[in-house]
């Protein structure tokens, strides 16, 4: 649901959106300037001109670049040659990197010219599939090790190949080889060892990006074929096409270079970060991540060129392996390195002291209860859009998603489709050719009422707020017209796309010879098409969420914060227009049908009458001067060089001799008005043929996340105890392992200490001197191991290494990342003498906090364990986790239940003093859905009362909780049969009930 910008949302939701988008040009920042590492400021501004940002490039290449190291040092970064120089200039001196990369490559093309053609084919293959595999996996192994450990520089560390004392026998050839290809800038033995290792490891992305090129093009042109029945022409709009495409590659990766420099395009930031400014522009501006988007476009010219469903099968899989290595290496360390979550400075209460001591569960008489409702409105204090967009949005159905069974209007949306898709394809007695008239019919209808209808309900809307008038006439809201608008529209888009795959589902046949003609090609473009409308659909609503989705600014227009072009409309203006119809056009190649072309052209139409005259008016209303004229597509193709700059030259100077010329004056000035007009129409047109060139990025993120989530559920049934077999050289009477927490816990009945639910556990551990390296202590349910010395299930995570994890290689003076990720904190170990006579051990503490922690009620023990094995060294006393009951209490208050719930929430946030609230009215910060959850299960526990973890993070505030929490106790108190609502007479109880209802009402106005 988008509109020329719909990037119009409340202001909670575009402060989340604003980190959407972020294209793989930001890799190049300052790096000492947190506030510089916003989206916003990553970005040069668009009034921009070429010159001036070509003047700026120029000036950036004049001046020296410093970079920084995880430590903190500063050195300036030698000058580097991109890869194609280094290679093929033959002039350069070549390293013994450079030699083997020129020979794989030359044994490769030697056995395309050598190799039959049946051998050759399925051969390059193989190797395409290797050298793919060497990248995506090998590489991106590799970089997420370094980003995430910084295990390469820790490699390099332990095996002092950069390091003279050390006397590695690869110091020397390792000098030689890197000195030889950079200039007099650069000093083996000065610059960090960070720098070294990127320079290394470029040797190795050399020769598989060099390779991994080579084979492709082997592998295409040995599935060179021409099909017969083309015709001459056929070959030739083919070939011209293949070429643009590939020419349209290699302007990309030019482009993307020359913004990117040799830095990112070697992922210099996985090593050490650089201090010069960036020009973010050029292809940046026209595609996300166009280096791994757009940049693959030679990939389908060549299959174009090539005329092979392999190649382009091949193609498909290669394209979608790069998406994978962006998903899972790239974003998650662009995200860590530029957009490190900010913390809110200031905080605002939500309600004051005295609002807050007078809300009460039970009044002591009816004025009183009138009272307290006034007192609590009176002094309630606004805190801003983000409690709007919370009482507008609560987990609306948008299609499917969101979906409750126990909802009226979810089940009625659900039936409703049930019916109109079901139900006619079970109906066989009225004939095929009448049926698919149906089919066609009824998606023709919802098309006609989502497009004109809700369209005209709209620009009433905006023009004298008919929609809302006609609620308020007959005792309505506003947020009972905006509730009842969302129902009505999603179920209304929910139908469309329904109804017309229903009708092209029902005109659709299994081909009988999947090789005749265009049949194979229509479908893969047909799956491609509709994998590019759902990822745009996706890209649309993480920019516009809720509040843009449904058109919240024709009904909320002062919650409406202004435009914000994030995501895709960094790109695009309107993606609807053209993205947001492509499962239809997708379709319409697979079925082949001439009613569903024409039903899919209608809706295309119908959604471009909709935008130009519904949307388009009201967003000039509401925004004025923010909106922009020219997307990022557009300035891109305005800006673009197709000839370079000595060939201009040239060019003037013979045009400039032709005018002296009185014949050619006047062939000119014919030619220029001829010219003008045709710029006319060029200009007329440009704009919807820019939108065409968009790329095809499949949202797989998803599906990774629902495999990973898969992987961790299967370790526990997959985990075999292992063990070391060398237990007789260590004394087991020199472990020992105890909880030493400041304040010590209670005893139940049974005498076994008690810890409060989310209290984090300092963990005291003693081993003899040649314990293992990778020791480490789990905590564990006691039911869940049924031996005392061999730990049989996984940790899940809640785990710490007694020393430095080993994983993060040699420690580095000014880093401190010793406990590994996630929370905890590791202690450095010290040597003791024990009191029982000379003998001396290590002795050190562990803290366990946050997601170290179970965060569920049981009786639990920390067992250690032997050098990373599942040998169990100690384990401490069985322990309770336990959260109090507050069920017992005879009189809650909206002040009790929010003091109660208050110590509990501070745990959840592990005490942190930047982001747990540290009063009932102060508002959560940087609250996730993992700790929400945690609030969630405490309130559960505590009261008795379930919610989901969204409603947490709407409250956002231990009051907003309590106001929910009371009245929701009052509701259910009649079905507890608790003997105190029983004593109550009604009159009371009815009064309790209406003071909890004013207490939330006026919560929600907040």
């Amino acid at each position: 649901m988008d509109t020329e910008l719909r990037n119009r949302k409340a202001t909670a939701s575009t402060e989340d959106a604003s980190d959407h988008g972020i294209s793989s040009a930001t890799k190049i920042h300052p790096s000492n300037d947190a506030a510089t590492r916003s989206e916003s400021s990553r970005q040069r501004s668009s009034s921009e001109s070429s010159t001036s940002s070509d003047s700026h490039k120029d000036k950036d290449q004049e001046l020296p670049a410093f970079g920084k190291t995880p430590n903190g040092t500063i050195f300036r970064v030698p000058l580097t040659k991109d890869m194609l120089t280094e290679i093929f200039d033959m002039s350069k001196k070549k390293s013994a990197f450079d030699i083997i990369t020129l020979a794989v490559m030359g044994i490769q093309i030697l056995m395309f010219f050598t190799l039959p053609t049946s051998v050759k084919r399925w051969l390059f293959l193989v190797l395409f599939m290797f050298w793919r595999a060497g990248y995506n996996a090998g590489l991106g192994y590799l970089l997420k090790l370094q980003s995430e450990r910084r295990g390469l520089v820790a490699w390099a560390k332990e095996k002092g190949i950069f390091d003279k004392s050390r006397g590695s026998p690869w110091y020397d050839w390792l000098k030689t080889e890197l000195s030889c290809k950079m200039g007099k800038d650069y000093d083996f033995d000065a610059v960090p060892i960070e720098y070294n290792t990127w320079l290394l490891y470029r040797q190795l992305v050399d020769l598989i990006l060099m390779n991994d090129f080579t084979t492709y093009v082997c592998f295409a042109l040995s599935w060179l074929t021409f099909p017969a029945g083309s015709g001459f022409f056929g070959h030739l709009l083919r070939w011209i096409a293949g070429f643009i495409l590939v020419f349209f590659n290699i302007w990309v990766k030019l482009d993307a270079h020359r913004v990117v420099k040799d830095f990112a395009w070697y992922w210099g930031d996985f090593f050490f970060l650089i201090e010069q400014s960036l020009t973010f522009d050029g292809v940046f501006e026209m595609a996300p991540h166009p280096m791994y988007s757009v940049g693959y476009a030679g990939y389908y010219g060549i299959s174009l060129m090539m005329a092979s469903y392999m190649v382009l099968f091949a193609s498909l899989f290669a394209h979608a392996a790069q998406f994978v290595f962006l998903a899972l290496v790239e974003n998650p360390h662009i995200d860590k390195t530029y957009n490190p979550p900010t913390i809110p400075k200031k905080r605002v209460p939500v309600l004051t002291e005295s609002a807050l001591n007078s809300t009460v569960a039970t009044p002591s008489s009816p004025s009183d209860q009138s009272q307290g409702a006034v007192d609590i409105s009176s002094t309630l204090v606004p805190c801003g859009s983000k409690d709007v967009y919370s009482t507008y949005f609560r987990r609306d159905l948008i299609v499917f998603k969101n979906f409750d069974i126990f909802r009226s209007t979810d089940i009625f949306v659900a039936m409703i489709i049930f019916y109109a898709t079901l139900v006619p394809l079970l109906v066989s007695n009225t004939g095929p050719r009448f049926l698919n008239f149906l089919m066609v019919l009824q998606a023709l209808v919802w098309r006609v009422f989502h497009s004109y209808i809700l369209g005209a309900v709209l620009k009433q809307q905006s023009v004298n707020k008919f929609y809302t008038k006609h609620f308020i006439k007959h005792g309505g809201t506003a947020l009972d017209a905006f509730q009842s608008w969302k129902s009505i529209f999603n179920l209304s888009n929910s139908m469309t796309y329904a109804t017309f795959f229903l009708a092209a589902f029902k005109m659709y046949s299994i081909p009988d010879d999947w090789t005749y003609g265009t049949v194979l090609l229509r479908h893969v473009l047909g799956f491609a098409l509709i994998a590019l409308h759902i990822w745009a659909s996706v890209s649309v609503f993480e920019v516009l969420g809720d509040f843009g989705w449904f058109y919240g600014d024709f009904f909320m227009e002062e919650s409406s914060s202004g435009l914000f072009y994030t995501g895709i409309y960094r790109f695009v203006n309107n993606p609807e227009k053209v993205m947001g119809h492509a499962a239809f056009w997708g379709m319409t190649l697979i079925c082949n049908s001439w009613s569903i072309f024409i039903l899919a052209m209608f809706s295309q139409v119908s959604n471009f009458l909709f935008l130009h005259y519904v949307e388009s008016p009201h967003m000039r209303k509401i925004y004025g001067n923010q909106i922009r004229k020219d997307a990022g597509v557009v300035k891109t193709v305005k800006t673009v060089k197709l000839l370079p700059p000595k060939l201009k030259d040239e060019v003037s100077k013979i045009r400039e001799k032709l005018e002296e010329t009185p014949e050619i004056k006047d062939v000119l000035q014919r030619t220029r008005v001829v010219s003008e007009k045709a710029q006319d129409f060029v200009e007329g047109t440009r704009t919807d043929l820019n939108e065409l060139v968009q790329s095809v990025a499949p949202r797989i993120q998803e599906m990774v996340s629902s495999s990973k989530a898969l992987l961790q559920s299967s370790k526990e049934k997959l985990l075999v105890a292992r063990t070391w077999d060398d237990m007789g050289d260590y004394d087991m009477s020199q472990y020992s392992i105890k909880i030493v927490n400041e304040t010590a816990p209670m005893l139940n009945k049974d005498g076994i200490a008690v810890y409060t639910l989310g209290q984090q556990f300092t963990v005291e551990w003693t081993a003899p001197l040649n314990h293992g390296t990778k020791d480490w202590i789990g905590i564990y349910k006691l039911s869940s191991n049924s031996s005392e010395k061999v730990t049989n299930i996984a940790s899940k995570g809640k785990y710490l290494y007694v020393g430095r994890d080993p994983g993060l290689g040699e420690a580095e003076e000014g880093v401190e990342n010793y406990a590994g990720k996630g929370d905890g904190e590791v202690h450095e170990e010290e040597i003791v003498t024990l009191p029982e006579g000379s003998i001396q051990v290590n002795k050190g503490r562990v803290v366990f906090l946050g997601d170290k922690l179970p965060w569920f009620e049981g009786t639990f023990e920390f067992r250690y364990h032997h050098h990373g094995r599942y040998n169990v060294m100690a384990h401490t006393a069985p322990f309770e986790i336990k959260l109090e009951s507050r069920t017992e209490d005879k009189e809650h208050t909206v002040a009790s239940i929010g003091q109660a719930l208050l110590p509990y929430v501070q745990r959840c946030f592990n005490n942190d003093p930047e982001r747990m609230p540290c009063t009932v009215d102060e508002k959560f910060v940087m609250i996730n859905e993992q700790i929400a959850t945690r609030i969630v299960k405490g309130i559960q526990l505590m009261y008795e009362i379930e919610f989901s973890w969204e409603v947490a993070a709407i409250d956002m505030s231990c009051l907003h909780l309590a106001l929910r929490m009371f009245t929701a106790q009052r509701a259910l108190a009649p079905f507890s049969a608790s003997a105190s609502t029983a004593s109550e007479t009604p009159r009371e109880s009815t009064d309790s009930l209406a003071n909890g209802g004013a207490v939330l009402a006026a919560a929600a106005a907040v």
